[in-house]
This record gives C-alpha cells, sequence and structure tokens, in this order.
C-alpha cells in the first residue's frame, strides 16, 4: 500500500502541470457558480441524491433563512448528512408538494439513473414556474464515461475501494451507472419532452482520477486532457456535463 500511495503521490504532481496549462476552470467551480447564480434568490432547496455531502460545500453563497432538503434513497449515506431535513427517497417519487421548491441540484447523479425522464417529470412537479434543475455528472462520450459504461460494477467497486485505501478518503460507494442523460444532445431532448428550456450546458475537463495508480498511464492521460481542453471541436467528448434547466 505504501508503495502505491507513493505512485499517487508521484502522479498527482502532474495534475498541477494540467492546471498550470488549462484554458478552462474545474468543471466543479463551474458548478459552483451556476448553483450559487440559482440558490441567491431561492428560499427552498432540493438536494437530489445527496448522500452525505452537505449542500453547504456545494453552494458558496449564504444558506442561512433558506430550507435543504437533502434527498437520497441510501439510509445509511443520508444519515451522515448534516442537512436539518431529510427525505429518504428515489428522485422519480420524492414526497413534497407540487411547487415546493425554487432549485433541485443534483451532483453526480444523472449517470446513476434509470428513468431519468421519469426524474426530469418529478421535478418539473416540484419546481416553482422559472425553478431550475442544476446538474454535474460525467459525460458518457468522453473515453472515462465510454470506459465506466463499459465495465462490470464489480470492477467499480473493486477499483474504488483502492483508490480510497491509497488516499485515505471516505467516499460513498459505487452505485450502478446507466447514463441514460449524458450526452449534449440527451440531455436537450429529455429536458424538453420534460418541459425545460436549457439555459446553460457546458462540458468541461479536470485532471484524470482513474489513472492515478499507473505511472505512464497517467502522465499520458493528463496530456489527452490537455488536448480536450483546448480544442473546441472536440467539446462534446469532455469529461463531464454541467448544466441548468430552467422549468417553464
Amino acid at each position: 500500500m505504501d508503495i502505491a500511495r507513493s505512485i499517487v503521490g508521484l502522479n498527482s504532481k502532474t495534475n498541477e502541470l494540467y492546471y498550470r496549462l488549462s484554458d478552462h476552470a474545474h468543471y466543479w467551480k463551474v458548478y459552483q457558480g451556476i448553483v450559487d447564480e440559482a440558490v441567491a434568490p431561492a428560499t427552498d432547496i432540493i438536494h437530489l441524491g445527496c448522500g452525505p455531502l452537505w449542500f453547504g460545500k456545494v453552494a458558496t453563497v449564504p444558506l442561512d433563512g433558506k430550507t435543504i432538503y437533502a434527498v437520497d434513497p441510501d439510509e445509511e449515506a443520508l444519515a451522515r448528512n448534516p442537512a436539518e431535513k431529510h427525505i429518504r427517497a428515489y428522485g422519480e417519487s420524492v414526497p413534497l408538494p407540487d411547487g415546493c421548491a425554487d432549485v433541485i441540484a443534483a451532483d453526480h447523479l444523472l449517470e446513476h439513473l434509470e428513468r431519468p425522464e421519469e426524474v426530469l417529470r418529478e421535478a418539473h412537479r416540484l419546481l416553482r414556474p422559472g425553478g431550475r434543475f442544476v446538474f454535474t455528472a460525467p459525460n458518457l462520450l468522453s473515453y472515462s464515461g465510454l470506459a465506466t459504461h463499459l465495465t462490470p460494477h464489480w470492477f467499480h467497486t473493486l477499483y474504488v475501494g483502492l483508490l480510497r485505501g491509497t488516499s485515505g478518503s471516505d467516499n460513498s460507494k459505487p452505485y450502478p451507472t446507466y447514463f441514460r442523460m449524458n450526452t449534449v444532445w440527451a440531455v436537450n431532448r429529455l429536458a424538453k419532452a420534460a418541459g425545460f428550456r436549457v439555459d446553460k450546458l457546458a462540458t468541461g475537463v479536470d485532471h484524470p482520477t482513474y489513472t492515478v495508480l499507473i505511472p505512464g498511464l497517467h502522465q499520458a492521460a493528463v496530456a489527452l486532457h490537455l488536448v480536450l481542453d483546448k480544442v473546441e471541436a472536440l467539446a462534446p467528448f469532455r469529461i463531464t456535463l454541467t448544466g441548468s434547466l430552467v422549468r417553464e
């Protein structure tokens, strides 16, 4: 394990080179900017598929006086979320009244939705007119999205366990992935069908994560990420999708 940690440390230094040379902001910063814009005037926010993550680590604007609903089907993960209001539910059926929210935020959730059209219809019901569904998720058309989609779930569980062991992190367990709303075209199609207008939709790149245990391959992945970052014609094949849908 010490050798693996040394490899991770070395490869992580390569990530610093990526950020010195890249042209675009990290996708999470882009997502936080979209979230903050939506949340600042809002009073009621649903953090959908939140797991143990406190929404105050997503939004950077003050949350005083706002109601945050932490919604997730995983009871164990939800119990670790410091939000005051917990709702154990899947996104297809959330036990809250019509028009109860101004914002629904979903970070790294879309890839896990087996029926994204039903989740969007439920989001449309929950949001007030003009409310926003904001999200960030992996892009199926990226090399990492395709690799994730095509490898079996047991491998994800094994590899994430190895990454957790070398980093000392307490990341949640991996969940099954379907990638049914994880391209630019799928987002536009499903949003329109559910009664949403696509307000913002961006693709982004950050440092590679799944290659961090493999010297040489990780450096090659960093080089590939720089190409994706700098060549606009490759935008549909970047690593992440981040956007905002407006309820009409």
